[in-house]
């Protein structure tokens, strides 16, 4: 990628350079991506012939986020949700299991996931392939999410926009993504103590191929038609990635709690946390 999604700009500069793939931030709108050309449609992140998924990571650590996003956004008694990318369907789970009153379908483009969503996970309504060809009715959402997705497609500009259609009037659009300064700011630190490593994923330069923050994410929604945008701060994932130790997790969500307490200090302004958590809604 050579120019910037937002704007079309070729101004850029280094922001970081990982194992020689330079990640670049727009010199005119601030947006930052990867110069790595990721195909649009990538099936491999979950696939693989001897494939194992860590379920401690998928399932367990993420209920705590998932339970937080239901308690927060879905609180009527029915509703439609669609889940873009849902992977090996924990989620669609969870909204069916503690919302009773609630359909739930996922979308995932890996069809060995959607295969354990199925066969494993019991979920019914987890079907293989991109949404933008599921042919499903319009306006008939009243919620779509997308957790850890968006990061990862090269021109997320006609999906959201596809997205867009299947919401009801008033619907809600939600994307979870890494923060990026606050990601940037780990990283250089890491190479920092420790120096670059071969093989070490600081920012995931050939896989996070548009990285996001406050700003950009919100200005990519306004671009796909739709409007006011909110960010919160949810609970994180409790566990730490390539570590077992209970103190990490310990240390992570202290580290939540501080950084939803700056963010209610500063009016929702200043947001240090990990990971970015968006609505934006259907006029």
């Amino acid at each position: 990628m050579n120019s910037c999604i937002l704007c079309q700009s070729t101004e850029s500069k280094t922001v970081f350079n990982e194992n020689g793939t330079p990640i670049l931030e727009c010199q005119n709108c601030g947006h930052v991506y990867s110069s790595y050309e990721q195909e649009e449609h990538y099936e491999g992140y979950w696939d693989g012939a001897e494939q194992t998924y860590d379920l401690e990571w998928w399932d367990n650590a993420h209920r705590a986020v998932y339970a937080d996003f239901i308690k927060t956004y879905l609180g009527e008694s029915k509703g439609n949700l669609l889940d873009v990318g849902c992977g090996l369907g924990f989620f669609v789970k969870a909204v069916l299991t503690q919302k009773p009153g609630w359909t739930a379908v996922g979308y995932e483009i890996s069809k060995q996931a959607v295969k354990f969503a199925n066969e494993q996970n019991g979920m019914k309504t987890v079907y293989a392939g991109l949404v933008q060809d599921s042919k499903l009715p319009k306006e008939s959402f009243d919620i779509i999410t997308l957790w850890d997705v968006i990061e990862h497609i090269p021109k997320p500009h006609s999906l959201l926009t596809y997205l867009h259609g299947l919401l009801k009037p008033g619907g809600v659009l939600f994307l979870q993504t890494p923060n990026f300064p606050i990601q940037l700011t780990k990283a250089n630190l890491k190479v920092k103590l420790k120096g670059m490593k071969e093989g070490v994923h600081y920012l995931e330069a050939k896989d996070h191929v548009n990285n996001y923050k406050m700003a950009t994410l919100a200005e990519l929604g306004k671009q796909c038609g739709f409007t006011k945008p909110e960010y919160k701060v949810l609970m994180p994932i409790l566990s730490v990635s390539g570590s077992k130790s209970k103190l990490a997790v310990y240390v992570k969500l202290a580290y939540y709690f501080f950084t939803k307490l700056v963010f209610a200090l500063s009016f929702k302004t200043i947001n240090w946390n990990n990971t970015l958590f968006l609505t934006l809604k259907k006029p």
